[in-house]
């Protein structure tokens, strides 16, 4: 779809499905979008509902402290109050709709009923390319394309199925494929983070840089540094550059600023105070020593 012709579709839906209301259930949506490019958002939670459909391109969906893989196909649910986050180096075509419950326009027992969503184990669902879900949402969307007020209703009553299917997708009866486990960071990642962190030490490198780069939350980067070496992301950065400095200092003529350029130290001073620190003696007397 061509830029200009997503933002309409988008504000139709906005526009003509604000609210939608059944027998026995309503609902407010907060909003609509579609995301042709959709890369990394901010580790963050809402009050409300969040459904994201993975139309296609791949990255990782972090649900509170777990990743998931994601592909075409792919349907995700936020639940209120937990920290969630999409990460993607490619770029996804994102549609998705924030949502709740209309309590006082739902009848009691359904409005229970809608509720155990957030209870639900699973918060990623695959393969539903061709599920309730995906086929309504798909409907939705292209019904947007040709919005008038005469078929407003219709889309109204398109977008309140959708909704509703939502629950049965992420139960154990959905025609989805269930989550896969939980998206382990393997020794190659690991060796990954190292290299980049040894190949880079003289850009001033900090933790932010590393996880960027191994497309990581920094959470996720120090855990990964915390299973496998049982230090810090940051504490193996600082590690690794007093290393290169000592080996700079012992096996080369080079003057201390530049040894401290080299090793990543913005400051001369600030390198030789953190340097006597660990090593007990300036730079100066250690390489006198050698």
């Amino acid at each position: 779809m061509k830029a200009l012709e997503i933002r309409d579709r988008e504000n139709w839906l906005n526009l003509a499905a604000e609210r939608t209301a059944g027998d026995r259930l309503s609902f407010q949506v907060q909003y609509w979008g579609l995301n042709p490019q959709h890369y990394d958002n901010p580790l963050h939670k809402h009050s409300f509902y969040e459904a994201c459909y993975v139309r296609s391109g791949e990255g990782i969906y972090q649900d509170h402290n777990t990743e998931y893989p994601l592909m075409p196909n792919t349907l995700l649910l936020s639940k209120p109050d937990i920290q969630h986050q999409i990460r993607s180096r490619s770029g996804l075509d994102l549609w998705y709709v924030a949502f709740e419950l209309d309590e006082p326009n739902s009848a009691p027992e359904a409005a229970a009923h809608y509720r155990e969503l957030a209870s639900s184990p699973w918060c990623v669902r695959y393969g539903i390319g061709e599920t309730p879900t995906a086929l309504i949402w798909r409907a939705l969307v292209e019904q947007a394309r040709g919005y008038d007020a005469q078929n407003a209703p219709l889309l109204s009553s398109t977008a309140h199925a959708l909704l509703l299917s939502l629950c049965g997708a992420f139960t154990e009866g959905s025609d989805a494929e269930p989550a896969l486990p939980p998206h382990k960071l393997s020794a190659h990642s690991m060796r990954s983070a190292v290299l980049y962190i040894r190949d880079n030490l003289s850009a001033d490198l900090t933790v932010t840089d590393v996880a960027r780069y191994m497309h990581l939350s920094s959470r996720s980067l120090s855990r990964l540094f915390q299973e496998n070496l049982q230090v810090s992301c940051q504490a193996y950065i600082q590690r690794e550059k007093l290393k290169r400095a000592a080996h700079l200092i012992r096996h080369s003529d080079l003057g201390f600023s530049e040894i401290a350029e080299r090793a990543g130290y913005a400051s001369v001073h600030y390198f030789t105070r953190v340097f006597t620190k660990t090593y007990g003696i300036p730079p100066g007397k250690f390489r006198s020593s050698r």
